[in-house]
């Protein structure tokens, strides 16, 4: 193993240094020198179930923040823009491709689902608003 990740985990404050062996995704080599690394900083019972405490906290407050992103509505200004952009037939729509990815990987579901939710309904007023022989270039500068 390198010298580098055993001073990474030998400078791991206790917290850290228990979570990281419980991960399963580290190397063998590195799990067993944390494991090493455990036993001589000689933690008490006390302490033990004092990290795992913290440790249960931590993870309650990274799912409430997930949660509270997940959860997260679509500003006005995103709505009016992908409203607009589904209205004139959904080609500027390729100008959102970006955001919509972030907000996947970013797992911020509502404003993925929002953008699409306004987007097909700027296209479903399309043929609405052609029905009634209203152009759409002539609605969007009435608006303005």
């Amino acid at each position: 193993m390198e010298k580098q990740v055993e001073k990474y985990i030998h400078n791991l404050p206790d917290v850290d240094l228990l979570k990281y062996t419980r991960t399963k995704t580290h190397l063998s080599e590195a799990l067993e020198f944390a494991r090493i690394e455990m036993a001589d900083r000689h933690f008490t019972s006390e302490h033990l179930s004092g990290l795992e405490q913290q440790l249960r906290q931590r993870e309650k407050e990274r799912e409430e923040t997930t949660q509270a992103v997940a959860a997260e509505p679509l500003s006005f200004e995103w709505r009016l823009a992908v409203f607009l952009s589904g209205l004139y037939t959904g080609i500027p729509l390729v100008f959102f491709y970006p955001a919509w990815r972030k907000f996947r990987e970013k797992s911020a579901d509502r404003k993925f689902k929002d953008m699409w939710v306004y987007a097909l309904i700027g296209l479903c007023c399309q043929p609405i608003l052609i029905c009634l022989r209203i152009s759409p270039w002539n609605w969007l500068i009435a608006t303005l």
